[in-house]
């Protein structure tokens, strides 16, 4: 199965990692200082308290490897337009791409039936470039659940997790179970879902909860579910999210408190909004925050307080930037 990454931080990096050092012969797509990090030393992992190293090959030029079977895109959703150009050549009639991504996707709404067929979510997709350019047939919905942060071009640390939700958006699809066995051999834990959605639902519940919230107080996983009026917030986040899930048909069997609870394990981690924030870069909260609160408006569920978060943290963005003189 020939198999492309594009993408070579923290998720994307995780993924090559595990399939070259199974014996996999995936393609990583990068570009700069990574790219010629990885091609000079390899992929860099420090985990457990180890250094772990493999050598996927690296390709600046998206045109190299030709059109692949699969395609892992492992961007923030806010740099996928930026990126469409080097999806497009490694796109054949039949190649999978598997977007791993955080928060709502732009193909929500893709592959379903209904009044809400077909939406374009102005948050995520404003132009339809996204929905053009990789239409349904072409895609295969994800939720990861690793933990892993970007140390350097080309170095990583991988804090836990190995989890990663494979779903069907539009109907059965039997490229999936080859998929799955393939990654799994790689070392990774892939769940085949039957609802992908409710999947996404269910891991946007921390991510919209966590990630504003972390930009703001500049707190841990740990610090924040630990800290009562925090714990609080971020139940009133959830409860948001639920009722958009719910309306939606995707109801959330699990209670806020057991949500929460679920990040025990990731105690001492900064969210990946929180490392992109001190790192000066964007935010995705179009995809964590502005396309559910997007949704609700669409369906008449109100999102007072995930819209306040929202605004929050793009006031923390701007006095961020102001203060390093940026824009």
């Amino acid at each position: 199965m020939r198999i492309a990454i594009v993408g070579a931080g923290a998720i994307g990096g995780v993924i090559a990692h595990s399939l070259a050092r199974a014996g996999a012969d995936p393609v990583l797509v990068a570009r700069g200082r990574t790219a010629e990090a990885i091609a000079a030393r390899g992929l860099v992992i420090m985990r457990g308290g180890e250094v772990e190293t493999s050598r996927p090959r690296v390709v600046s030029d998206a045109g190299t490897p030709g059109p692949q079977d699969v395609v892992i895109g492992a961007l923030k959703q806010q740099d996928w337009r930026a990126a469409l150009p080097l999806f497009v050549p490694l796109l054949g009639r039949d190649t999978v791409v598997v977007p791993a991504i955080n928060g709502v996707p732009w193909w929500y709404f893709q592959g379903l039936d209904g009044p809400l067929a077909r939406t374009r979510l102005d948050s995520l997709d404003p132009d339809g470039a996204l929905a053009a350019t990789l239409p349904t047939h072409h895609l295969i919905g994800a939720s990861v659940y690793f933990a892993a942060s970007r140390r350097a071009p080309g170095e990583l640390t991988w804090q836990s997790g190995r989890r990663l939700v494979l779903g069907p958006i539009a109907g059965p699809d039997p490229r999936i179970a080859p998929l799955a066995a393939m990654l799994r051999g790689g070392g990774l834990e892939v769940i085949e879902s039957a609802d992908i959605r409710r999947d996404i639902w269910m891991k946007l519940l921390g991510n919209a909860a966590f990630n504003p919230i972390s930009v703001l107080t500049r707190g841990t996983m740990g610090e924040i579910r630990d800290d009562p009026d925090l714990r609080a917030l971020c139940g009133d986040v959830m409860r948001e999210i639920m009722a958009i899930a719910t309306a939606l048909g995707s109801a959330l069997d699990i209670s806020v408190d057991a949500r929460i609870e679920m990040t025990r394990g990731m105690t001492d981690f900064r969210t990946s909004t929180l490392q992109d924030f001190e790192a000066g870069n964007p935010l995705e909260l179009a995809a964590l925050v502005d396309a559910a609160c997007e949704i609700g408006r669409l369906i008449g569920v109100p999102t007072p307080v995930l819209s306040t978060l929202g605004r929050l943290a793009r006031n923390a963005v701007a006095r961020r930037n102001a203060a390093r003189g940026g824009s």
